[in-house]
């Protein structure tokens, strides 16, 4: 009998082992998949000259990297990623925001917290031919509210003027809800036991709010910085859907797949990548250092 209760025993100590294995298993070999195996594929591709129409790939050394460097299309691609960047601290601000607004105790909060959320979840291109309407100068949504406000009408996307800021309007609608959903994470996780003896100790609400509550979500403001910078780097579907005039809204995802499914010049869509992948790389150490935080 006790020999039999070991081995019951021992088996389900495996069984808890093995567990996780089992569940992060989908989720590892859909990264191995779609992720790195074709990163690991696409590295050798980066040296040829495969035009993706052709079986045959004729290795050409460094000759597209070196093209790359000469690219102006390329690095004007480079210069218009750098313009939404501003969206970083206008998401987290927002996100910080509506967070707060909504961790406090009011009635019907769950069903806010959802509508909020729910941009999140929606799928970009169906969100994007939405917007499209929303833009447009004659009948669009957002030129009628200028109008009623007497205000002047704008191009939006059919404007190389407006045309970025236009996708920023929009991409902020589709991300702020998880940067909301990460800072009233953090925010809960605030001791109440502090705040209230900062208040008696007579500081004003602000100053609860500025000296306790913002240092606390420290973790939760540097991993949405990351997370948000990565994401301005790999942006493509917001541009690709609402293009602007003169390739006002072309970034550099945009460029790769214009060059390596529209023009088939896989080998020297490769070879962005990489490099692209590279200025990722040098940026994520560059915020992991100033923030003196190790990877979440």
């Amino acid at each position: 009998m006790k020999r039999k209760g070991k081995t019951s025993g021992s088996r389900n100590i495996r069984a808890v082992q093995v567990a996780p294995y089992i569940f992060i298993a989908p989720a590892v070999i859909y990264i191995f998949a779609v992720t790195l195996i074709p990163v690991l594929m696409a590295l050798p591709i980066s040296f040829t000259n495969w035009s993706a129409l052709s079986p045959n790939k004729e290795f050409v050394g460094w000759a597209n990297y070196a093209a790359l460097m000469k690219d102006k299309d390329f690095w004007k691609s480079c210069f218009v990623m750098t313009k939404f960047f501003v969206y970083v601290p206008l998401v987290m601000m927002l996100g910080l925001a509506i967070a707060c607004l909504l961790n406090a105790r009011l009635r019907g909060l769950k069903l806010f917290r959802l509508i909020f959320y729910s941009p999140v979840i929606t799928s970009t291109i169906a969100a994007a031919i939405l917007f499209e309407y929303f833009f447009q100068p004659s009948f669009g949504l957002f030129n009628s509210i200028l109008k009623t406000f007497g205000l002047p009408a704008l191009g939006w996307v059919e404007n190389a003027a407006t045309a970025v800021p236009s996708v920023i309007i929009f991409k902020l609608w589709k991300g702020f809800g998880a940067a909301m959903l990460i800072y009233l994470a953090g925010l809960q996780d605030v001791p109440q036991e502090i705040k209230e003896a900062a208040s008696i100790d007579g500081a004003s609400s602000w100053q609860n709010f500025r000296y306790i509550t913002l240092p606390l979500l420290r973790p939760a403001h540097i991993y949405l910085l990351i997370q948000n910078v990565i994401g301005v780097f790999m942006i493509f579907q917001e541009t690709y859907m609402l293009k602007g005039p003169l390739n006002s809204t072309r970034t550099v995802v945009n460029y790769i797949f214009e060059k390596g499914f529209q023009s088939y010049q896989m080998g020297y869509a490769c070879a962005m990548s990489f490099v692209l992948f590279l200025i990722v790389l040098v940026f994520t150490m560059i915020q992991y250092k100033v923030t003196k935080m190790d990877v979440l």
